[in-house]
């Protein structure tokens, strides 16, 4: 997606009218909402099947074979998450396919039958693609890490040439649900092709296994609840500030920052899979009571992951400031140089609770998420405060200033403090 992130925001900035790029990029955020609820909750079913692998192997048809209550362990886990991912699914449609209804459907008039079928459209795919997440995050914890990145980066391919054929031939709103449509049919082929057997993975636990497999699906439910929390602030904090723009200020400026914004994002996607990729070394060595060597693991990890954020960011300031040269028709839908710096240091900020996060999360811990709710609280208040007031760049710097200041160090107190305690014991 970050190779061809640069194209998808060149032909979104001359192929979209200015007062279309802001639904654009509100309707491309919904479909990336998947990859919040895989990359970001998933880690969740990463790190708890993480701690049954080393028990279980691969069958010849793609299912779990090993320990007896490792595998039951792990189907526990398994249909638990697909109970919780479903009302996740219903959640997401009512709020992000009837709430963009509701909120944009009155602008387009005569086209309102058009914009209900396309928006609606793409909600529910986006939808559906919830119920793929479970079973690929159970393939990647338990070893199939490689093959899992690999049909990524095919489902991230598929996304691209959806996206570009819906800018230049039908539109923002087609763009997104082409994207949609793509990402579902990837997942859906890969796992059919290569964890045939994990998809038949019982729907119900037989009678005798309830009792001592109930604990984990009850301490999944309760972590995954908190994980939701983290991972929606997390990433409604940024997000919202186009829908936010788009309502008080008009698509032109949405537009402008959405552009910006994907910009100053594109290397923070890119460190936090680094990290992600971490995750389940993370839960086998606490699963062995390594922590000493987990915490060395974790540590170094995080400073890679902020050398590669701050490479990014580096390179893509240069090729912004090469863009009136060669672009100049992109280069003039991007905000200057000063306020995509500040919206990269918002970026940095997210990267570092992320990585906290991920300590915690490596222990099945997810109590950080009231800090981060919080926090993210914050920032998104004084953002929109800062935009009606004051416009695109007020909202900015309001964003970089309240991440700095105030979301960080609220994360920050609560991870130290839990760290210690974690070493001590």
């Amino acid at each position: 997606m970050l190779v061809g992130a640069p194209v998808s925001l060149y032909l979104a900035a001359t192929r979209l009218r200015p007062g279309l790029q802001g639904y654009y990029f509100v309707g491309v955020n919904i479909v990336a909402l998947a990859q919040l609820f895989e990359l970001g909750l998933g880690t969740i079913i990463v790190q708890f099947a993480s701690h049954e692998w080393p028990r279980l192997r691969w069958g010849a048809r793609g299912g779990l074979e090993g320990d007896p209550i490792a595998r039951d362990a792990v189907d526990a886990l398994l249909i638990a998450a697909l109970r919780w991912y479903a009302w996740a699914a219903i959640a997401l449609f009512a709020l992000a396919g009837g709430g963009g209804l509701l909120a944009y459907g009155n602008a387009f008039g005569r086209e309102l039958w058009s914009f209900v079928v396309l928006w609606g459209g793409f909600a529910i795919i986006t939808a559906l693609y919830l119920l793929t997440i479970p079973f690929i995050c159970v393939a990647e914890g338990c070893g199939d890490l490689v093959a899992v990145q690999r049909m990524r980066a095919w489902q991230a391919a598929a996304v691209l040439i959806a996206l570009w054929t819906g800018i230049v031939w039908a539109g923002p709103l087609a763009a997104a649900w082409l994207a949609a449509t793509a990402q579902l049919l990837v997942a859906i082929g890969w796992l059919g092709i290569r964890h045939s057997g994990l998809l038949r993975a019982p729907r119900s636990l037989p009678a005798h296994l309830l009792d001592q497999s109930q604990g984990l699906p009850a301490q999944y439910r309760a972590e995954q609840k908190r994980s939701a929390q983290f991972w929606l602030a997390l990433f409604l904090m940024p997000q919202l500030l186009a829908p936010i723009l788009l309502r008080v200020r008009g698509g032109d400026d949405a537009g402008r920052l959405g552009i910006t914004l994907a910009i100053a994002i594109a290397p923070l996607t890119l460190s936090v899979a680094w990290l992600h990729g971490r995750y389940p070394s993370f839960g086998a060595l606490i699963a062995a009571k390594r922590t000493t060597e987990f915490d060395a693991l974790a540590r170094r990890a995080t400073n890679e992951a902020v050398a590669v954020f701050l490479a990014g960011a580096l390179c893509l300031t240069a090729v912004v400031r090469l863009l009136p040269h060669f672009v100049p028709a992109m280069a003039v839908r991007i905000l200057p140089l000063g306020y995509l710096a500040a919206l990269f240091c918002g970026s940095l900020a997210s990267l570092l609770i992320q990585a906290m996060a991920g300590w915690l999360r490596a222990f099945r811990d997810e109590g950080f998420a009231a800090p981060i709710v919080a926090g993210a609280t914050g920032v998104v208040l004084v953002s929109g405060i800062c935009g009606a007031v004051g416009g695109v760049r007020f909202m900015v710097v309001g964003f970089a200033l309240a991440n700095l200041g105030f979301a960080v160090p609220v994360a920050a107190a609560h991870f130290f403090r839990v760290r210690r305690e974690r070493l001590a014991a």
